[in-house]
């Protein structure tokens, strides 16, 4: 049986009469049900009111239509001993209401008494429609203040069936998040509403917070913000923060689940700012002292040798500062920069390491290709000068290999000696 017959069920079992939706199951029989509930309440609302004459029609069938009918008769009965009675025939005497008989043929006392029963009776029936009355707008109240919250917030408030496939509901602010409307949001399975990786993600984090609740009936079980990822109805992949939780039955099981999302894309933008910032040197965008040095932690945990290192220097940088200024010197490190840029692959670490120092490292690469990377450096810096007017960029390079972990350190202090002889080497060649 799905949760929206149980849930009508329920409802018929407090009393309400709710409408049936023709797509439920057992929609037929629900219907059925209802009008038989409502022509029996209207029935009896009916003798409460003292009309006699209201009809069941073709309901009238059964155990309870059948007494509530005996009822009808008794009274119209009654009515017309009544009647009788005020006509001046004192004959009449009522033999089928029990107790209220003897009160009745005891005449005007026993009419009284009965017309004080009814009365009584007549207010519990009616104190039993006005609670009913009252039930349903405290109903109404609470299920209009919800979508109003619901629809008032940003995040998206959403229910999951406890087989995690089908919503049960999704708010209004869907379509801010993804640019569905609800009609196309809830008809999405909860599959289809992740990317897969994320629907995986959510699936086994829900299994466990299950068998979290199931070994010790904690609802803290579930609560946990996870980070998924959802596509857009114009393509677009987000990410979002979700927080599930979960409606148990008494018995303890999961009736279903409630979910609210919300968008971090911003966030996530500002975490990756962040991120960059701590990794990257600010002034020409390559890798920092930091990051040079947690990436050599990983070199000497890894495999992947042998490893090379180069060591550039700038040239003349204290010269320039100190003759024309730090705002030419900061276009001559630029400079620098962009010639070391050009000249390596996306996956070789480029590092500013200090003012006018960079190092570089070429994973799985040799001796002979580190010279060649030399070399390369070298083209591109001419080139970079011919396309620039301004101040020449001039590198010191030097360059050493690292066949294994214990290598890494001596090689890199062997690429900066080398480094440090092309730089007197090339500055003999400008004097000579």
């Amino acid at each position: 049986m799905d949760e929206r017959t149980t849930a009508i069920l329920e409802q018929l079992a407090k009393g309400r009469l709710p409408a049936i939706p023709p797509d439920v199951e057992y929609a037929e029989q629900l219907s059925r049900l209802t009008g038989y509930l409502e022509a029996i309440r209207s029935f009896a609302l009916a003798l409460g009111n003292g009309d006699l004459s209201h009809s069941i029609g073709q309901s009238g069938v059964g155990q309870v239509a059948g007494s509530l009918k005996a009822l009808q008769a008794s009274l119209k009965h009654l009515t017309w001993q009544t009647k009788q009675i005020a006509a001046g025939d004192f004959s009449q005497r009522v033999d089928f209401m029990g107790e209220f008989s003897s009160a009745f043929n005891s005449m005007v006392e026993a009419l009284d008494e009965s017309m004080t029963e009814l009365e009584t009776a007549y207010y519990h029936l009616n104190d039993h429609m006005m609670e009913l009355q009252r039930m349903s707008a405290e109903l109404k109240e609470s299920e209009e203040r919800f979508r109003l919250i619901a629809g008032s917030v940003s995040d998206v408030i959403w229910t999951l069936d406890a087989s995690m496939n089908s919503f049960t509901y999704v708010s209004p602010s869907i379509a801010a998040l993804r640019g569905f409307t609800v009609e196309e949001a809830i008809h999405e399975t909860f599959a289809d509403a992740l990317t897969p990786e994320s629907f995986a993600y959510v699936r086994d984090t829900l299994m466990e917070k299950l068998a979290c609740f199931k070994e010790s009936g904690d609802m803290e079980c579930f609560s946990e913000r996870i980070e998924v990822e959802q596509r857009c109805k114009d393509g677009r992949i987000i990410p979002v923060e979700v927080v599930i939780s979960a409606i148990t039955t008494e018995d303890g099981h999961v009736k279903e689940f409630v979910g609210i999302s919300r968008d971090i894309t911003q966030r996530k933008r500002e975490e990756e700012k962040l991120k960059y910032r701590s990794t990257h040197d600010s002034m020409t965008g390559l890798y920092n002292r930091a990051y040079f040095d947690a990436e050599l932690e990983r070199i000497a945990q890894g495999r992947l040798f042998p490893v090379s290192f180069i060591v550039a220097d700038l040239d003349g940088l204290k010269r320039v500062n100190d003759s024309i200024g730090h705002e030419a010197g900061d276009r001559l490190i630029k400079g620098a920069a962009e010639v070391l840029k050009m000249a390596f692959r996306g996956s070789d670490v480029v590092a500013r390491t200090g003012g006018d120092e960079f190092l570089i490292i070429l994973n799985m690469t040799d001796e002979e290709l580190a010279v060649k990377s030399i070399g390369r450096i070298r083209i591109h810096q001419t080139e970079y000068n011919e396309k620039n007017d301004g101040l020449p960029v001039s590198i010191s390079l030097g360059a050493a290999t690292a066949h294994s972990a214990g290598d890494i350190e001596p090689a890199i202090k062997e690429a900066d000696k080398r480094m440090y002889e092309d730089k007197v080497f090339r500055k003999q060649q400008r004097a000579g």
